[in-house]
């Protein structure tokens, strides 16, 4: 019979990084040997001021560094003259297997999922590239996005029947090492520049050709690339934010494009685990393509659209990715000397997936959730349990298996920072750590629930979680099943989990059946909630990135929208500080009750396909704002003008937890 045994090696960058560590080693992989690592710069660790710092990363012999990075880091240091009074950050590539050895003048923000990369690179000189000359015009903003499946020949993203929009797409692919045609600047995968795009335009082949021909070359067999399919999300996105027709008068046709489409492997994870990373590297390429194509000095406002998201992280405003958006910004103000970055985000879809519990815990009062794995599961499921730092002493866990299983069940105190427990297989795995917003984390991971090769099954069913205290004071709690399902357009493999509870439901009105989970105030009260479902990083501060709710026409009043069921809330009850109150705005979703989705185009010109969600309201606000920026000369432009744009109010208060400040002006 197997046994629960205590670990404390390979635990110091989170349980995501051990588990996947535990994973590979027991199938064999091998050929991932590189991950990426996000830190930020500091000095009196060995090294004297932050110029020293970079000085020292870049003569590190095992760096990986794509050229786009090189360049960026080589700009801040031309601006920083004598001084350098902000935060510098890097993404660099690290072998795996040497973690351990990680510079000490690097704080370590977060370690990406591994890959392969070339066994060499030839270093170019970094460039300064405020200094390059382009020929973006400041007065037109340009629109961006990162997502999957973007059909780059579609003839809405055209200027005119023969000329691309798009000034670059970076075709992301983590399994293939860059081979592409064009300058070597990224690691892995492909950009393709306007001439490019041009080229295969004026071929007159057939696009879907071009595509599958493209992702033979670039992606596994295995990966299902969504340009040889007839819907793509990232297409279908991309064409609601700035598609037009190019046989027509219509200013979006003057508007330029750059795209960036994630490793389908990454889109595929729902967890986010692997996506954020890429989106991160996606998103500083934009940046760089930006100043690259203008002059340094007028640099046109960039909208970036990100329809992606999890739910994994503290959810509040340290987490990772709402922590580097917020540098981002600042960034990019400060290298183009006052040029406009603003990522528009859809707010979520997870409200009704039972996926969030919290609650306030009491030593009378345990906390008890049941934890249900779906058969056929090809995925592992992680499931994250916060609370406070320097409240974890009297805490205790208790996870059962399934009725019916010979698995031992695990009753511990909460254990310390960098130590975990584990079901050989690996089968399952408990894992604390401390955060940087001042959390304590508990990572439990249950295994894929079919067994797959050298992998053993984990058994799905109801895993029971308790979790009590002996101490007399109260613990807020906050637990956050991640994301587990397969996206429409891949080969289902994940299956989503989720929460349970035995004192049940309240009815549903809009929903029509008991489906509410029961608020705590009723006694016995059920923990999950519908609050906080929102996407983990909504907690960002910035007042460039807005985040998206989606709304449907209400019946009998078709002018007037209302929130979609689906669309997730912010949290109001028992909130921490830095978490989502709600949405920044909320933009049309669906068509209609009976009518779900909007419509746009398919991966090839001329097809149309329906999708909803809140990945289908973002692009609606980024449309608005590139309006906007349009229309207004570069004086005049304001914030208060922005929101006005966005919701016909300019003074916002306090945001809605489903509609944030109002409705789009759409």
């Amino acid at each position: 019979m197997v046994e629960w045994k205590q670990v404390t090696q390979g635990l110091s960058y989170g349980g995501y990084v051990a588990w996947e560590a535990a994973v590979d080693s027991t199938l064999g992989q091998t050929g991932r040997d590189y991950v990426p690592v996000f830190a930020a710069l500091r000095s009196g660790a060995g090294v004297a001021s932050l110029a020293d710092a970079l000085a020292a990363t870049l003569a590190l012999p095992d760096l990986r560094l794509s050229q786009h990075e090189r360049d960026m880091l080589t700009t801040e240091q031309s601006l920083a003259g004598s001084g350098w009074p902000h935060e510098v950050r890097l993404v660099v590539f690290w072998p795996r297997a040497d973690l351990g050895t990680l510079p000490d003048f690097w704080e370590v923000l977060h370690i990406g999922p591994p890959l392969a990369l070339p066994d060499s690179q030839i270093p170019s000189p970094g460039r300064n590239l405020c200094t390059m000359r382009g020929d973006l015009n400041p007065a037109v903003p340009v629109a961006a996005v990162i997502d999957d499946g973007i059909g780059f020949l579609n003839a809405r993203f055209r200027r005119t029947q023969a000329q691309s929009r798009m000034l670059g797409v970076w075709l992301q692919a983590p399994e293939r090492v860059n081979h592409g045609p064009t300058r070597e600047d990224v690691l892995c995968g492909q950009v393709l520049t306007e001439t490019d795009i041009n080229g295969h335009i004026a071929t007159g082949g057939d696009e879907a050709e071009v595509y599958a021909r493209v992702n033979r070359a670039l992606l596994p067999v295995a990966d299902g690339a969504l340009t040889n399919r007839h819907a793509a999300h990232g297409t279908h996105v991309l064409d609601l934010a700035a598609g037009a027709n190019p046989w027509r008068t219509d200013p979006m046709t003057e508007v330029p494009i750059l795209a960036v489409q994630l490793p389908p492997a990454s889109v595929r994870e729902t967890a986010g685990r692997r996506m954020e990373t890429y989106l991160v590297q996606g998103l500083r390429w934009i940046m760089a393509e930006a100043l690259r194509l203008a002059n340094g000095t007028d640099v046109p406002p960039v909208v970036v659209n990100l329809s992606l998201g999890s739910l994994a992280g503290p959810g509040d405003r340290s987490a990772f990715l709402a922590n580097w958006f917020d540098h981002e910004v600042a960034r990019h103000e400060r290298l183009g000397r006052g040029a406009k970055l603003r990522l528009v985000i859809a707010y979520g879809n997870a409200r009704l997936s039972r996926m969030a519990a919290r609650a306030e815990l009491r030593r009378s009062q345990p906390i008890q959730l049941t934890w249900r794995l779906q058969p056929d599961d090809h995925t592992s499921s992680h499931l994250e349990l916060r609370v406070g730092t320097g409240m974890t002493r009297g805490l205790r866990l208790r996870l059962e298996p399934p009725h019916g299983s010979d698995l031992p069940a695990l009753d511990i105190s909460w254990p310390e920072a960098r130590t975990g427990w584990q079901l050989p297989g690996p089968l399952a795995a408990v894992t604390a750590s401390d955060e940087i917003g001042g959390q304590s984390l508990l990572h439990l991971t249950l295994g894929p629930t079919v067994g797959q090769n050298a992998l053993p099954a984990c058994p799905p069913g109801g895993w029971l979680l308790t979790l009590h205290t002996t101490e007399a004071e109260p613990v807020r709690v906050t637990v956050r099943v991640q994301r587990d399902d397969t996206p429409e357009g891949y080969r289902t493999l994940g299956r989503q989990s989720w929460l349970d509870h035995p004192e049940g439901w309240d009815w549903d009105a809009e929903l029509r059946g008991y489906l509410a989970p029961r608020p705590m105030t009723d006694a016995p009260g059920c923990p999950i909630t519908r609050e906080g479902t929102c996407v983990a990083y909504a907690g960002t501060e910035s007042p460039a990135v807005a985040f998206v709710a989606a709304g449907r026409p209400k019946i009998g009043a078709p002018d007037c929208l209302v929130p979609a069921v689906y669309s997730s809330e912010g949290v109001l009850t028992l909130a921490r500080p830095g978490e989502s109150e709600g949405p920044t705005l909320m933009a049309r979703g669906d068509d209609g009750v009976m009518l779900s989705g909007r419509r746009a185009s398919g991966v090839v010109s001329g097809s149309v396909v329906r999708m909803a969600g809140t990945s289908m309201a973002a692009p609606r606000a980024v449309r608005a704002l590139l309006g906007y920026f349009q229309c207004t000369a570069p004086a005049d432009q304001t914030d208060r003008g922005e929101r006005l744009a966005l919701t016909g109010v300019a003074d916002w208060g306090t945001p809605d937890r489903r509609a944030g400040h109002g409705a789009l002006v759409d």
